[in-house]
């Protein structure tokens, strides 16, 4: 009997040695999570958050969705609608990407928003326009007409925007007054710069897991069709 209690004894003191040293290992996992996430937040505000860009990055659902939105692989773009590299994609080389990847089903793609401010003042405003288009299922022929304006838009455009696209003006104007719009724009900016991503337009082709990209490349620049191949195909 004596032994046997022993032998209980022993075993409790084993199993709770075991517990505090997983106690341990758990918050030393939490540690080094919390000083990553401060080492991130450092990195952003002086403009090197590229340095410690994470394996595993979110994938945002908020945006303009294009083809199959339960691809595996997904491209996230950030674009200006000023940029003239972005617009150099959008002619050259989207129509094809879409065509070959996008309209098949094989890719989702993913529009975001990085109106470069400084350099293209009117730039933010314009992507408002843009996704209060989308709020009437005309986002890609008014994106067409956005990037063929250009930074020469000016407020008589908007009118031409709504006639001819049959836009319901007292919605669409509704729309471009509204704050949470202009704030979803905002935010894109700054899920942008906390990934590190500040030149336009930028892409980020990866695999889907859940709500997240792993084994994604980073495209930046206009890029070209081959660019764009060879990153799906390595996903495949």
């Amino acid at each position: 009997m004596k032994r046997l209690v022993s032998l209980l004894l022993g075993a409790a003191v084993l199993s709770g040695c075991q517990s505090n040293q997983n106690d341990e290992i758990q918050a030393l996992k939490q540690e080094i999570n919390e000083l990553k996430s401060v080492q991130r937040e450092v990195a952003v505000r002086v403009g090197l958050a590229e340095l410690v860009r994470p394996d595993v990055l979110p994938l945002s659902k908020e945006g303009q969705w294009l083809g199959n939105k339960e691809a595996e692989i997904v491209i996230l773009e950030y674009t200006d609608l000023h940029c003239p590299f972005c617009k150099k994609f959008q002619q050259d080389v989207f129509p094809e990407l879409k065509a070959e990847f996008i309209d098949s089903g094989e890719v989702a793609f993913l529009a975001r928003e990085l109106p470069l401010s400084k350099v293209h003042p009117k730039a933010p405003y314009a992507a408002v326009l843009l996704r209060c288009a989308a709020q009437q299922d005309q986002y890609e022929p008014v994106r067409e007409k956005l990037f063929e304006l250009g930074a020469n838009i000016v407020p008589d455009d908007i009118d031409t925007i709504i006639s001819e696209f049959e836009l319901d003006k007292e919605a669409y104007d509704s729309c471009r007054a509204d704050k949470s719009v202009h704030q979803k724009v905002s935010d894109s900016i700054l899920e942008a710069k906390t990934l590190g991503l500040e030149s336009t337009p930028s892409f980020i082709v990866g695999r889907r897991d859940g709500n997240t990209l792993t084994d994604y490349k980073i495209i930046v620049g206009a890029g070209s069709v081959e660019q764009f191949s060879a990153a799906i195909k390595a996903l495949r």
